[in-house]
């Protein structure tokens, strides 16, 4: 009987050995996960300002290349103007 006591008292702290081990690694589980949602949010919060500033870029694109479209306009608009001109100088 005396050898039962002891096993089963052996067994138990086994348990509340492997227990503390256990509880251990959820506190260190619960603190790495707290660091990563921590991380994330962060993270979403650099992607949310990355693509306000992506659109920003995209419109300032937009207008640099409608400037462009104007720029050749009177460009050819100018070319037009002297090709004219030197038409008129050479027919006399």
């Amino acid at each position: 009987m005396m050898v039962m006591v002891l096993l089963f008292l052996a067994g138990c702290s086994s348990l509340k050995s492997e227990n503390e081990k256990l509880k251990e690694e959820i506190v260190d589980v619960s603190a790495e996960n707290e660091k990563l949602r921590k991380d994330l949010n962060t993270l979403k919060a650099e992607n949310s300002k990355m693509h306000m500033r992506v659109a920003q870029l995209h419109l300032e694109i937009a207008a640099l290349h409608q400037e462009i479209q104007t720029m050749q306009k009177d460009l050819d608009e100018f070319k037009a103007q002297l090709r004219g001109g030197d038409r008129k100088n050479r027919k006399p």
